[in-house]
C-alpha cells in the first residue's frame, strides 16, 4: 500500500471513530464540527487542504524530508492534536498554537534546537500528558525515508542539554498507522 492510500484510510478511521472533544482554543473554525459542549469543547474533524504551503519551508528549516508516510498527512490534511495509538499528535492547522507541530519541532527554544542537533524532530507526545517529545529518530532513516519514533527524556534536555532516548515506540510512523488501521473501532472516549 502506498503512503497516500495508508493515510487517506487512516484519516478516513479516524473521522468515523468517536474521538475526544478538544478545547475551543485548540480547534480552528474549519475544523469543528457541531456546537461547543462541556465548556467550549468542539468535534473536530482531520479535512482535506489544498494550500498547505507550511511544511516545504519547514523542511528546509530541518535540512531534511519528513518520513514519506507522515509527509502524505500533513502536505494534503489539517488537524488539530489529537489522540491516537496512545499518542498526542500535534496539530497541522498553519497557525500558531500551543500544540502545533511546526512550532514544536522549530520554535521550541529548550527543545527543539537540541533535538535538531541531535537528528530529531518532534511531532507528537505521550497521550498520558508526559511533556517528553516524541520524535522521528533521522539517525536511522531507513532506505524510504521512514524513521523509528522515539519517546525523549524532557527533563535530561531541560537539565542538562543531553538526548536521552527512553523509548522506541514504533519502526516508523507508517507503521504505526497501519497498527491503527487492524484495530477495532474505539469505544467513546467523549
Amino acid at each position: 500500500m502506498n503512503a497516500d492510500t495508508l493515510i487517506d484510510a487512516f484519516v478516513k478511521k479516524v473521522n468515523h471513530e468517536p474521538r475526544r472533544r478538544i478545547r475551543e482554543e485548540d480547534v480552528p473554525h474549519p475544523l469543528r464540527e457541531g456546537g461547543a459542549e462541556f465548556g467550549l469543547y468542539y468535534d473536530w474533524t482531520i479535512q482535506r487542504f489544498q494550500y498547505i504551503n507550511w511544511i516545504e519551508p519547514l523542511e528546509e528549516t530541518l535540512c531534511r524530508k519528513l518520513p514519506a508516510s507522515y509527509r502524505s498527512l500533513v502536505t494534503r490534511y489539517i488537524f488539530p492534536a489529537f489522540e491516537t495509538e496512545r499518542l498526542t499528535l500535534l496539530a497541522n492547522t498553519g497557525r500558531t498554537l500551543y500544540h502545533e507541530m511546526s512550532m514544536a519541532m522549530i520554535h521550541d527554544k529548550v527543545l527543539s534546537e537540541v533535538l535538531l542537533k541531535n537528528g530529531y524532530a518532534q511531532f507528537a507526545r505521550p497521550e498520558e500528558g508526559h511533556a517528553d517529545p516524541v520524535c522521528f529518530d533521522f539517525n536511522r532513516a531507513g532506505e524510504w525515508g521512514e524513521c523509528p519514533i522515539v519517546r525523549i527524556n524532557h527533563g535530561a534536555i531541560v537539565a542538562t542539554g543531553d538526548i536521552e532516548v527512553m523509548d522506541e515506540l514504533s519502526p516508523s510512523f507508517s507503521y504505526l498507522v497501519d497498527k491503527y488501521l487492524q484495530q477495532d473501532p474505539q469505544v467513546s472516549i467523549a
